[in-house]
Parts: structure tokens; sequence; C-alpha cells
């Protein structure tokens, strides 16, 4: 429960957004919209006072006590304040780190936007901290959405039913032009941020990978390329993949491509699923098809609208107010670690050596 500032006492919890750029505005603010009175919106906070100023007047509509703050005076203000019960945080990967922490530190249930860290090594440090606060602690998730698609929970039930593994493709294509409305993010730009937005996607689809198939990744190896000038290097990443169950795979993962594809297809023992974005009846999500093997069954499709922004939100929101400490194992940072683990192996594979590489720490 939150107490509102005339000292009622209200069910909802009270929420502070950190971080008023492109996906906040576009992505965040629509879901907290149609939360409704879920939740309540209390703050928005931005490191300059022009954007948050310009966040504050675009949640009016649904969040009219809304206060804009900005710089390190208003994020103290936040942090501090007894009304606010969590923070939707999201920051330029290299820099957000810090601020869950203090977050978390102030008390605050943390729901924050993908990849857990910058680093493996950075990750850990955060989860050890995390982990000193004992029971304590509040709820520390990781906004990495493609596990609360209903496609990939679909697909993987589909994958368990087919027998043994036998191969694994996955492909992303995304065109980063100038009509893209990241192409300019001066962040995703930055020499520090090794990977680029490789490293920044890269978590989304190897989540998906890893909820479809039901395994974890031990070994990579690849090759990563730079075709495109305009796109900060690499921009292109090839991975062999070896999973825990002995299965092989590969995974390309391309910004410099020319058209819009994303797909991960698993071949089993009795039959092959693919999951691939679409479109249908004017919505974009993705679509699941099964192949049997021949003789054993019908071929079937079934399309799931985009729901994991929303689905992964309203968890949230359900977990704060059971403040049971931990979030659904889904949005877990363990989770997102493992994720970030995969992606900063193949990316040290394929920009030092194109030679085989282990996902570490094994022991995540």
């Amino acid at each position: 429960m939150a107490m509102a500032m005339d000292g009622e006492i209200t069910r909802q919890p009270a929420m502070a957004l950190l971080g008023c750029g492109v996906f906040a505005r576009d992505a965040y603010i629509p879901v907290l919209q149609a939360l409704g009175t879920s939740i309540t919106l209390r703050f928005v906070w931005s490191r300059s006072q022009a954007a948050a100023q310009e966040m504050v007047q675009r949640v009016k509509g649904f969040a009219p006590d809304a206060d804009a703050e900005w710089g390190e005076e208003g994020l103290e203000h936040i942090l501090a304040s007894p009304f606010v019960q969590c923070c939707a945080i999201v920051l330029p990967i290299l820099s957000q780190p810090g601020i869950v922490m203090r977050a978390l530190r102030a008390g605050k249930h943390v729901l924050q936007e993908k990849p857990v860290a910058g680093s493996v090594e950075i990750g850990l440090q955060a989860m050890h901290a995390y982990h000193g606060m004992h029971h304590e602690a509040p709820i520390w998730a990781v906004a990495e959405n493609y596990r609360f698609e209903p496609a990939f929970d679909e697909a993987g039930k589909l994958v368990k039913s087919l027998g043994t593994m036998v191969a694994v493709t996955v492909a992303i294509e995304v065109p980063m032009t100038k009509s893209n409305k990241y192409f300019d993010c001066e962040w995703r730009r930055d020499p520090s941020l090794k990977g680029a937005f490789i490293l920044d996607c890269g978590v989304h689809f190897v989540a998906g990978l890893r909820v479809m198939t039901g395994c974890d990744i031990k070994l990579v190896t690849a090759i990563a390329t730079h075709r495109d000038a305009t796109v900060p290097a690499p921009d292109t990443l090839t991975t062999l993949i070896r999973f825990d169950n002995g299965c092989s795979g590969t995974m390309v993962i391309s910004y410099a491509s020319s058209v819009s594809k994303a797909c991960w297809r698993v071949v089993c023992s009795r039959g092959t699923v693919v999951v691939e974005r679409g479109v249908r009846e004017g919505k974009l999500g993705y679509i699941v098809t099964l192949n049997p093997r021949g003789g054993e069954g019908e071929s079937s499709s079934q399309f799931f609208p985009f729901s994991g922004l929303e689905e992964e939100w309203r968890t949230f929101i359900a977990d704060v107010q059971r403040s049971n400490g931990s979030p659904d194992l889904r949005s877990s940072p363990r989770e997102a670690l493992k994720d970030l683990a995969i992606v900063e192996a193949a990316l040290a594979s394929g920009l030092h050596a194109d030679a085989p590489v282990s996902v570490k720490p094994a022991s995540i």
C-alpha cells in the first residue's frame, strides 16, 4: 500500500520514472497509461531539466499529479521520498547500474531496463551488493520482456513435446538507418560500450532463445564484422552455439541489414518449431509455426500480438504488492546476467580471437 500526499492510504504502488529518453517515451509511457489505476506515477526524472519537464507534460493526461525532477538534487529528492515505493529506471547502460543500486539501497523496488549491466563483471558486483542486503532487500527486476511474450512460452512447450533437439537457427536483421528512431542515440555509440547495438539488444534475442529451447548455452564461437560505416562496430555478429544438452546452433545478429527479420527455428527429432515476427490483421506480433515430422500430425500456426512489455509490468506490480522480496524468475537479475554472459562471450570471441569462448561464470 502507498500513502498519498494528503495522508490517505491507497493500494496501488507509487513510482518514479527515472529516464526520459526515446524508449521511456514511446514504450513505457503507453504501458503506464494502459495500466491505469494499478500504479500511480508520482515523479519523472532526467539528468536534464528540459527532458524532465517535456516528459511530465506527456504524462499529465493519466498522471495529473506527477512532478518533474532533474539532476542530482532531483534524484536525491525522489530516493528520499516516503511517497515512492518503486522506480522504473530507463537510462544509458553504462550509467544505469549505479543508479539502480542507489535506488535499491534507498529501499525502492526497481524495474530496470535491459541489459542488467554493460559487462558481466559489473553485473556480478551489483548482484553481490544486492545479496548483501539479505531479507530486507526490495525487489530488483530486469526488463527483458521477451521472456514474457506468450509466443516464446508456447514455442517452448512445443519444442519440449517434439523429442530431442537437433539444431537451432536464429536470424535477427535490423536496418539501423537514419529512419530508425534509435539511430542518433549518442550513448549507444559511446566507444566505452563494447558491442554497441548488439550488446544492447542481443540480450533480448538470447532471452527468447533460452525460453524456446529450455536450455542454457555453454560455449560460443563468433565472427564479428563491420559493414555499415554509419553504425558503430560491430554491426554484425555470427555465432556458433553449443547448448548444455549437446545440441548446436547458429545465431546471426545484424544491424547492417536492408530488411527487418526476427526468426528463431528449432529442429527436433519429431518436428520443427519456428517463431517469427510478423503482422496479422494490422497487429505486430509473433507467428509460431509447428511442422511435425511427416506422418505425425498436421502443421499449425498461431499468432500472438506483442504483449511482453505490459505483462512484465503487471508481474512487477503484483510482486511489489505482495512485497515478498523477490521478482518473478523471468525478470530476475540472475537470468538477465546469464543472457548478458552469453552475448559478452560471443562478442569476446568475435572481436578478439574468432575462437571458442566458454560462457562464464558458469555459477551465475
